[in-house]
């Protein structure tokens, strides 16, 4: 007889600074959960993309026994504040409080779960981070790996929409760091939320400090291979910290009406449970 387990999803609010900020919690009702992880989402309109399989994955991995929690950053989905009143270092500052919470309600152990834009906020105070709770792994689906990349891909947003209108060609980035607020696809940019995620990266080497069995577990989707950037990374972190699977696929953090990705639910416990990911799942290449 199949028994289903019930699964529980509860929204929190979580005291911070800035504002209160938005956390979804995916649990089972068997406890206590085998370790929490802490989902950090990417921005603006990635972040909405990928919401419907970001929640499909945190049910299935809540059946498999995991405290999955999913944040909303101030000014970012129900959090308080707007994204004119916010920058990384108050997103940095979220995860941190965050993960204060998560020790206040009993959890223990932490695994980061970042997509896109919030793997590489996971990367900036993973010491501090370690301090309050030992951060057993991160896990990256996607990473932005340079804060000013993926900026640059966002300005052009800006560029072909005015070029479509007929305006004359215009340094979107000099423009707005001179102090000019700028509208970009619907969100209302500035100097200092610009200027801060432009100087974000994720480090060369493994940051010092973390548990001697900290892994990474990145999850490179929409690709077939290893490229010479990431294989750079992997050196500089060391292969047995380290672990990259490429998965073909759709990218849902582009693309409307994309409501699951079922063929990344095992991979992503594989992960977890640090298995060697499987290879032969629908959609998906092992590099």
């Amino acid at each position: 007889m199949l028994i289903e387990k019930l699964i529980v999803i509860q929204g929190h609010f979580v005291p911070s600074d800035a504002g209160k900020l938005f956390v979804t919690q995916y649990s089972a009702n068997e406890q206590p959960a085998k370790q929490a992880v802490l989902f950090l989402p990417s921005i603006f309109e990635e972040m909405n993309l990928c919401r419907a399989v970001v929640a499909k994955q945190a049910q299935f991995l809540s059946e498999q026994g995991f405290n999955v929690y999913c944040l909303d950053y101030f000014g970012c989905g129900d959090s308080e504040g707007e994204i004119l009143e916010a920058n990384a270092d108050i997103w940095q500052q979220n995860i941190l409080d965050t993960v204060h919470w998560l020790k206040q309600k009993g959890e223990q152990h932490l695994t980061l779960w970042g997509m896109r834009f919030g793997a590489l906020l996971a990367c900036q105070k993973l010491q501090d981070i370690h301090q309050v709770m030992p951060v057993k792994q991160l896990v990256w689906w996607k990473p932005v790996l340079k804060g000013k990349q993926f900026m640059t891909q966002f300005l052009r947003l800006k560029q072909a929409a005015s070029m479509m209108q007929g305006q004359q060609n215009v340094k979107w980035r000099e423009h707005i760091l001179a102090g000019n607020t700028t509208e970009v696809a619907g969100y209302e940019i500035c100097a200092e939320l610009l200027g801060s995620i432009d100087s974000l990266h994720i480090p060369t080497e493994n940051p010092e400090g973390l548990a001697p069995d900290f892994t990474v577990a990145w999850l490179e989707l929409s690709a077939n291979k290893i490229t010479p950037v990431i294989q750079k990374l992997i050196d500089g972190w060391g292969g047995s910290v380290l672990n990259v699977s490429c998965f073909e696929g759709s990218a849902f953090w582009q693309i409307p009406e994309i409501f699951e990705q079922r063929f990344l639910h095992q991979p992503m416990l594989d992960a977890l449970q640090q298995r060697p990911v499987l290879e032969e799942q629908k959609g998906e290449l092992q590099c």
